[in-house]
């Protein structure tokens, strides 16, 4: 199956959701930074997450979610846009960690269960908005409910997860469900029910069931409408070597020339991706000429 993300909304006007399927973009992620198994459950629900946030608060621009936590991965940190690129990466990528109590990923721990949800929307003109949550779990579902709980002052049921092979990324994804003004205690209790019949959402793809049929399944009981098709979802990094030399031409004319002739060259390293930029003596030597001090 491939990766793709599409919008939905029942005809009684109760619930809208946004579905995901991530895996390929995942499998990126795991292999650009040598992720243990941990680290790639941890940054591919918090991938799911930020793709499926964007695709509800923006039509253009891309939100970013920065999990703060006191766990031994450090920050987790992912960027999304609504087009369905996302990238992002963690401090600690070899961090692993015995499976839970229930005999998955100890996502929780890795985060750690105390710390922040730092989320920032970017519509791409004005001022991005910023909030802040307190960790709920660390388990990333539970934290983004809290947020989009805080934020919209509505009901909402996240739920993300991956699932790993020792080939890598088998299956990613995830949905959001999105309570709305008409919805009951019984629409709650009747979406949580389905997802403890049908099994987990990763189960589900594995099955190769697509978007919509997990969706249908997901929310049985409501007559479901898709508001989009299915679109694509890629990892995407906008880095590159014109935007590192931009940002060494903040650098003084001692600096550049001082690196030059000391180190021969400049590079850098992209955290989102893990790409390396080299400039090298004669660049540098050549951007220190077209500064004044």
């Amino acid at each position: 199956m491939k990766d793709g993300i599409l919008k939905a909304i029942s005809a009684d006007g109760r619930v809208r959701a946004v579905i995901a399927t991530t895996t390929q973009a995942v499998e990126v992620a795991r292999q650009k930074h040598g992720l243990s198994y941990t680290a790639t459950a941890a940054l591919g629900r918090a991938m799911t997450a930020g793709l499926l946030l964007a695709r509800i608060v923006l039509r253009d621009g891309q939100v970013t979610l920065k999990f703060n936590g006191n766990g031994p991965l450090g920050r987790v940190f992912v960027d999304a846009s609504p087009r369905g690129t996302v990238r992002g990466y963690v401090d600690n990528p070899q961090v692993e960690l015995p499976l839970n109590s229930l005999g998955n990923f100890d996502v929780g721990t890795a985060i750690g269960k105390t710390g922040y949800l730092h989320v920032t929307v970017d519509h791409g003109f004005g001022r991005p908005s910023s909030s802040t949550v307190e960790l709920a779990s660390g388990e990333v579902g539970e934290d983004v409910n809290r947020y989009l709980v805080n934020s919209d002052q509505a009901g909402s049921i996240v739920v993300v997860g991956a699932h790993l092979a020792k080939s890598g990324v088998e299956a990613a994804g995830g949905l959001i469900v999105q309570l709305l003004p008409d919805h009951t205690e019984e629409t709650i209790c009747q979406i949580e029910n389905n997802i403890t019949t049908f099994g987990s959402f990763t189960f589900l793809m594995r099955r190769g069931m697509s978007l919509e049929n997990i969706l249908k399944r997901i929310l049985s009981g409501f007559e479901i409408r898709t508001l989009t098709d299915e679109e694509p979802i890629s990892f995407y990094c906008k880095c590159s070597s014109e935007r590192f030399v931009e940002a060494l031409k903040i650098l003084s004319k001692s600096d550049l020339i001082s690196m030059a002739e000391e180190d021969g060259q400049a590079e850098g390293r992209c955290h989102f991706c893990n790409e390396y930029y080299y400039v090298g003596k004669d660049r540098l030597l050549d951007l220190a000429g077209q500064r004044s001090i």
